[in-house]
């Protein structure tokens, strides 16, 4: 049984090893990638800065990897791509501000415009999706556990009560925030330049206008290779599937 229970040991340890020795290399492996992806930026060899940190994004994602494939495309002249990748740093980081001035500066150099932000807009894009969600969780829980623990004396009832409403406050606006984000969580951007919308789903089907590239877009639903789509003014029209691609991805959720 001895040697048995020594041989386990020995094989988990094994295991171990190789494993942070396999995940050492790759991850020495990807920071190689990345800085040779910014070496071509750098030296101004757009194309090949976007094929090399394209291909991270099948590694997993960050904020910083979306910013600098967004800045890639938008020294490429690919405006839509540029926007894509700027708006999903965001979804990943917020507050980031070099990305949000980019996306800016690369919109207005388009020439697409958009109206000025509400403060309940600003408000609910102010932290993500997954930072809205948390935050609900968290003062959901903490609701319950000052109204059922009995962590303040029966003669603090007051302040039990205080900070209960407080956290009730918190659940609620955390939640209006999450909806907000929500809302548009499924959007996404027009990656081709002058994409038509059409009446029907059919490539015979009349053109109803174009969508400057570039151009966010919620989908409605699908149907063959084309979707439905609402536009930024309103329109409604069916658009090509590969005219346009999802902000969100899988690892935004992480």
């Amino acid at each position: 049984m001895t040697d048995f229970l020594q041989k386990i040991v020995c094989g988990v340890c094994f295991f171990l090893l190789t494993s942070s020795q396999l995940l050492w290399a790759v991850e020495e492996d990807t920071q190689v990638q990345f800085q040779n992806a910014a070496a071509a930026y750098s030296r101004g060899d757009y194309q090949m800065a976007i094929q090399l940190f394209e291909s991270l994004t099948g590694g997993g994602v960050s904020a910083p990897l979306y910013y600098n494939l967004a800045n890639s495309y938008a020294q490429a002249g690919q405006s839509g791509r540029a926007i894509l990748n700027y708006e999903r740093a965001l979804r990943l980081a917020p507050g980031d501000s070099d990305s949000r001035g980019n996306l800016e500066l690369v919109r207005k150099n388009s020439g697409l415009f958009q109206e000025e932000q509400s403060f309940i807009q600003r408000f609910v894009s102010f932290i993500g999706l997954n930072q809205w969600l948390g935050l609900t969780v968290t003062a959901f829980v903490l609701f319950w556990v000052v109204l059922l623990v009995p962590i303040f004396p029966s003669y603090k009832r007051t302040t039990r009560y205080g900070l209960a409403a407080a956290c009730l406050v918190v659940m609620v606006v955390a939640t209006v925030g999450a909806a907000g984000q929500y809302q548009h969580w499924q959007d996404g951007v027009v990656v081709v330049s002058d994409a038509r919308l059409r009446v029907s789903p059919f490539e015979s089907a009349a053109s109803i206008g174009t969508i400057q590239e570039g151009r966010m877009v919620h989908p409605e639903r699908v149907h063959n290779n084309y979707v439905l789509v609402v536009d930024e003014a309103g329109r409604s029209g069916w658009l090509a599937a590969e005219a346009f691609e999802f902000i969100a991805t899988p690892s935004t959720f992480h």
